[in-house]
């Protein structure tokens, strides 16, 4: 046997023995016993649905203006005579203090010419009614002048006839006759233009008579009084300067009542008042004219910087619908804005702020309320019974910017899944662990008051 043989024999025997005592091995082996793989259930946070008596809100912006805006406009002219120190720009004036005074001069004297003129024609007319009389009284001699002058007459005519006068005497009685009539006619004429001349100095008279009364309303006008409590936004006279009838003097803000058009979408408005029912001694026809104010509350809050402010509001009225963003206009109004003031704390609900409207309908009870974050379209995740996911469908009964009611799908006690599962699996196992403080925040956003949510807001 060669060299190289005895060499390979050498190196495969110990090889091919190894892996028979491998082999060997391997089929002498106990196998160990299998475990089949045991199921993890996926932690999820849930909160216990309950029921909770519901208050929906929705929320505007708008900006404040006065319910009553008024401007001192200049109702005679004149220069200015009297300034009150107080036209300033900001100041809050009460009812009827004097704001300006206009020379009332020149007025004064057209008074007193029309008054002179009224005294002259009731002079005239008290002639007038004297002369009426003494024309009376001469028409009463010169009838009686006219009936013996006709008498004369008669009488020398007969005596002309029985030639006892001559024709002359005749025609003289005549004349006389002739003249008397005359007297009477002239007489009776003028008690017929009597009335008529009086009736035209009556009307000269009362139009002196409302001569003066102008003349003295403009008098009046040269006071500039502030008509109700307001406070002043813009000055645009000095003392002494001379004015025109026209011109706008002052601007002011009433302070009474402040409301603000706020701007909201229809979508949040329809779930503040669906299913409010009328009270009983209205009608359901007749409830589209009941007072916005019965049937939505309101607020109004402030937030610029550190100051932090609301006023409770009076829903006042809703406005037409913007043809471009869809929303529609509701006015509420903040009564005796300035009143509620306090230095440093809460500022006066002045024109031009930007401010929060929140309106809230009715309270509902029976709300059974999720987060809206926990809605999956029209579905929502449970945890049943046997620990496992269930996606079950449910009716909503209104939604809200944070939460839903649900009227169908779900009851009291059903366990809600709020973390989001990526795949969501029907059937797939969870470990529920309910969050305390979701359940907590779920209650405050659902039946906490404006007060509970402000308290909130600034934490």
């Amino acid at each position: 046997m060669s060299q190289l043989l005895r060499k390979s024999l050498a190196f495969v025997t110990p090889v091919a023995l190894g892996a028979l005592a491998l082999f060997i091995m391997t089929k002498a082996r106990t196998q160990p016993n299998r475990r089949p793989p045991e199921e993890q259930g996926r932690a999820v946070r849930v909160l216990t649905i309950a029921e909770h008596t519901a208050t929906p809100r929705a929320t505007g912006y708008g900006v404040v203006r006065s319910q009553r805006e008024w401007k001192l406009v200049a109702e005679v002219s004149g220069r200015v005579v009297e300034f009150n120190e107080e036209l300033e720009t900001g100041r809050i004036l009460r009812k009827g203090e004097k704001l300006l005074k206009i020379d009332p001069q020149a007025y004064r004297i057209t008074a007193a010419q029309q008054k002179a003129t009224v005294a002259n024609a009731n002079a005239q007319l008290s002639e007038l009614t004297a002369k009426e009389r003494n024309t009376k009284a001469s028409l009463k001699i010169t009838q009686r002048s006219l009936e013996l002058s006709t008498k004369d007459y008669e009488r020398a005519k007969q005596l002309f006839a029985s030639g006892t006068v001559s024709e002359t005497e005749v025609d003289n009685a005549e004349r006389k006759m002739l003249s008397d009539q005359t007297s009477v006619q002239n007489l009776k004429n003028t008690l017929a233009e009597l009335p008529a001349n009086r009736r035209a100095l009556k009307a000269q008279a009362d139009q002196y008579r409302a001569g003066v009364a102008g003349a003295e309303l403009d008098i009046s006008r040269t006071d500039l009084l502030v008509p109700f409590d307001l406070r002043i936004r813009s000055v645009n006279v000095t003392p002494s300067e001379l004015v025109t009838v026209g011109t706008t003097l002052a601007e002011g803000d009433g302070i009474g009542v402040a409301e603000i058009p706020a701007q909201l979408s229809i979508g949040s408005i329809a779930p503040l008042i669906q299913g409010v029912r009328p009270p009983s001694a209205v009608s359901a026809q007749s409830m589209s004219r009941l007072p916005a104010s019965d049937l939505l509350d309101a607020t109004v809050r402030l937030e610029s910087g550190s100051i932090a402010a609301q006023w409770e509001a009076e829903v006042d009225r809703f406005e037409s619908v913007d043809s471009e963003t869809r929303t529609v206009g509701v006015v509420v109004t903040v009564d005796k804005p300035f009143d509620r003031a306090r230095p440093g704390e809460q500022p006066p609900l002045i024109r031009g702020m930007y401010v929060e409207v929140e309106l809230r309908g009715k309270p509902r009870p029976g709300c059974k309320a999720v987060p809206r974050a926990a809605l999956h379209g029209k579905n929502v995740h449970l945890v049943n019974a046997e620990k496992r996911l269930e996606i079950r469908p449910v009716e909503l009964a209104f939604v809200q910017d944070t939460y839903a009611c649900i009227s169908s799908g779900v009851e009291p006690g059903d366990e809600l899944v709020l973390t989001r599962l990526v795949p969501a699996i029907d059937g797939m196992l969870l470990a529920p662990v309910v969050d305390e403080a979701a359940s907590e925040a779920l209650t405050v956003k659902v039946e906490g008051t404006s007060a509970v949510l402000d308290g909130e807001r600034s934490r």
